[in-house]
């Protein structure tokens, strides 16, 4: 973990020390542990789980930085490829977040999160939850990609466990993004674990072919008929 352990003592970080996401520059605070992942108050950054990852982005636990005293953080380089695009995509639908608080399909119980991203085509996709929806999200290409059509158009997009339609949009610094919608409004949800655990198995079954069908029992009758059908 490079950018935790540069500042600590005799290669040992600190466990009062706080961090930051390189990617979207969320903190985490031992003294607060993480909601999000049911992590209680007074959880050191280095005995977080190992599978726990950035709330809000997403990203890897190797992406976080110690904050230096006096609150200011160490300056990092931007990242690249993945990890960069899906912190537009978050710190994107964060901005927008901020017009949507108070209305009635806004679930203050909730918050922005990018789940389970992977590689498809030349670009990736993942799901994406927010306070008012959540979206399979399929981010075409690298930024000198040819753009897949006008904003608003359809296309199909063929996973492991089928094909579905999905439309073009863009975000304001973010780019472009093509969305499947899951759940919209999120009242169903009451509290982000909830949320994230159906985005991680929408994630995780898209990418999963389903089970071929049992093949047809040879008796008399199916024998006596075409395809299964009486002839």
């Amino acid at each position: 973990m490079s950018g935790a352990f540069e500042s600590s003592v005799n290669g040992v970080l600190n466990p009062d020390a706080v961090l930051e996401c390189g990617v979207c520059w969320r903190s985490y605070d031992p003294s607060e542990g993480c909601e999000s992942w049911d992590v209680p108050a007074g959880t050191a950054f280095a005995d977080l789980p190992a599978e726990w990852r950035c709330p809000s982005c997403d990203a890897s636990k190797d992406k976080f930085m110690v904050r230096d005293a006096g609150g200011t953080r160490r300056p990092a380089p931007r990242p690249t490829g993945v990890d960069q695009r899906i912190g537009d995509i978050v710190a994107a639908y964060r901005k927008a977040e901020k017009s949507m608080i108070g209305l009635p399909v806004h679930n203050p119980a909730l918050e922005v999160e990018a789940v389970g991203f992977r590689p498809h085509k030349d670009g990736f996709a993942g799901v994406v939850v927010t306070p008012w929806c959540m979206n399979v999200t399929v981010v075409p290409g690298g930024p000198d990609a040819p753009p897949p059509g006008a904003v608003g158009s359809k296309r199909s997009h063929v996973f492991p466990s089928g094909a579905y339609t999905f439309t073009l949009g863009r975000l304001e610094g973010a780019g472009l993004i093509e969305t499947c919608s899951l759940f919209s409004p999120m009242d169903d949800f009451g509290e982000q674990a909830v949320a994230r655990a159906a985005a991680q198995a929408a994630a995780d079954g898209l990418f999963e072919a389903p089970e071929p069908a049992p093949p047809p029992r040879m008796t008399r009758r199916f024998l006596l008929t075409r395809n299964g059908a009486p002839t």
